[in-house]
């Protein structure tokens, strides 16, 4: 019974050297990962779904460009509240967004694709200055 106990903590002791030694490397060499505001996470994620409603329009499909209109505003109402403390210039343009974005939506629903896509386009205008200010 003792020696199945050394045994037992050799084996332990054996693999947790093991661990150490193996999993040392790893953690030294991963570079640390650049921190995003959560700011800037919402107005790419805007950004990422705006330019898929402009694929969609450009596509003449209304269907799926009014679904990443929606998704779009969602990012938006999520960035007026994760900007909060930007330059003012930030909040200015996420509105700005929202409001072309809340324009291609109704063009979307009508139907007038081309109309959504000039809307689409001011609204990606108005996301690539906010992430120009916002840190």
């Amino acid at each position: 019974m003792f020696r199945s106990r050394i045994a037992a903590a050799a084996v332990t002791a054996t693999m947790a050297v093991g661990a150490v030694v193996g999993i040392a490397p790893l953690a030294t060499a991963a570079p640390a990962a650049a921190v995003v505001s959560p700011c800037v996470s919402a107005l790419e994620s805007a950004q990422a779904s705006n330019d898929a409603a402009i694929a969609a329009d450009e596509a003449n499909n209304p269907a799926a460009a009014r679904t990443h209109n929606v998704v779009t505003a969602t990012y938006l109402v999520s960035a007026i509240g994760d900007c909060q403390g930007q330059p003012q210039v930030v909040g200015a343009n996420i509105l700005t967004a929202t409001a072309s974005n809340g324009t291609a939506l109704v063009y979307n629903i009508l139907g007038v694709t081309s109309a959504a896509l000039a809307a689409e386009q001011a609204t990606a205008s108005a996301l690539d200055q906010a992430l120009a200010n916002a840190s």
